[in-house]
């Protein structure tokens, strides 16, 4: 929504994002960008991360914030704020537009175990956009089973000219040297270290990997990251495994470009998997599950390899694949940077938002 709002911006709309009031970081680049920052008041669970006082209240309640718009466009199809947000830009006769980012109803928040039992009354909401978008195949298959509406599919976007390749080897090497990974291989995670992300599963598999030289860096945050912690002590490999916690956005991209390979273990269904565009932008060869949306971007890209998801086997059989062969390394990290450049940029991205806009504010 962030990067979505600032691109929109440059091409002369008028943007606001609407979303609780609480900091993010962000805000002082919305406003340079721009972007008016709009914060709904209202008491925000720590647990369930929504904004409770507004879950209660009425659509109408939300017309205030949003009756200076020709375009709502909210974003997630099984959040509260977001499908009230729908309806009320209807009331308003305005062009509603949802975009959803799931798959299933597994999630790392607790409220997911709560929407598992109102599905129904959120179904009810789903009625109400005027076009749906949904950020893979996957997705689209899912959301189709809530509602009858138009649904456009249009893949997440990246940053191509802040997650790019290193320029050259002395660029990359002065990449590690900063994390202090000087002569290592590098094999990355970034994601929550949550079950479902099968960070678990990456140890295990790493700790099959004979190469010493190779290091496994791990960027995220997550309940499971005191048992990751353990899990590469039990499996003698603490020495070879980095855990960075959180990295700022402004860190994230060196990363990738220290990197030499990126994995994604995901074991439940991905929509779509937007670390992996990261990678691939960066140039870094992929390794990922065969689950959810995640076959659409690397299956006809060439930029790396799909394995079974929850097989340790297959991970280390080509993560050791993958460290042995540099040649096949580059020509996976080319091929990942060109596919992104031709279908995923933010500035291709955008074009495809617009004319849902323009099909949607035509039938008012």
């Amino acid at each position: 929504m962030h990067n979505l709002a600032i691109k929109l911006r440059s091409r002369g709309h008028e943007v606001a994002v609407v979303t609780n009031d609480r900091e993010t970081g962000k805000e002082y680049e919305l406003e340079r960008s721009g972007v008016r920052l709009v914060k709904i008041p209202g008491f925000v669970s720590p647990l369930f991360d929504v904004n409770i006082t507004y879950s209660m209240r009425s659509s109408k309640d939300l017309s205030e914030f949003l009756s200076d718009f020709d375009v709502v466009h909210s974003h997630h199809a099984f959040t509260p704020l977001a499908l009230k947000a729908v309806k009320a830009g209807r009331i308003l006769k305005k062009a509603s537009v949802l975009t959803t980012h799931s798959i299933s109803l597994a999630h790392d928040s607790e409220l997911w175990d709560i929407v598992g039992l109102t599905v129904p009354i959120f179904s009810t909401y789903l009625k109400y956009p005027s076009r749906v978008i949904a950020v893979s195949k996957a997705a689209e298959e899912f959301i189709k089973h809530f509602t009858d509406v138009p649904v456009s599919v249009i893949p997440n976007g990246v940053d191509t000219n802040v997650f790019r390749p290193a320029r050259n080897g002395r660029e990359k090497e002065l990449a590690k040297a900063r994390f202090g990974l000087s002569g290592r291989s590098v094999v990355l995670y970034v994601g929550r270290m949550s079950y479902r992300k099968g960070p678990h599963l990456l140890l295990s598999a790493f700790a099959n990997i004979d190469d010493e030289k190779a290091v496994l860096v791990m960027v995220g945050t997550g309940d499971m990251l005191p048992l990751l912690k353990l899990q590469a002590k039990l499996l003698g490999v603490e020495s070879r495994v980095m855990f960075m916690n959180y990295v700022s956005d402004a860190l994230l991209p060196e990363i990738y470009r220290a990197s030499d390979v990126f994995v994604a273990p995901s074991i439940v269904a991905e929509a779509f998997g937007l670390v992996i565009l990261e990678a691939m932008a960066s140039g870094v060869p992929v390794i990922a599950t065969s689950v959810g949306g995640i076959p659409e971007i690397l299956s006809s890209s060439g930029a790396g390899m799909l394995v079974a998801p929850s097989s340790e086997r297959e991970l280390s059989e080509a993560i050791s694949a993958l460290l042995a062969d540099r040649g096949l390394r580059e020509i996976y990290g080319e091929n990942g940077r060109r596919v992104v450049e031709e279908k995923y940029s933010w500035d291709i991205v955008v074009e495809q938002i617009e004319r849902v806009y323009i099909e949607a504010i035509s039938e008012l």
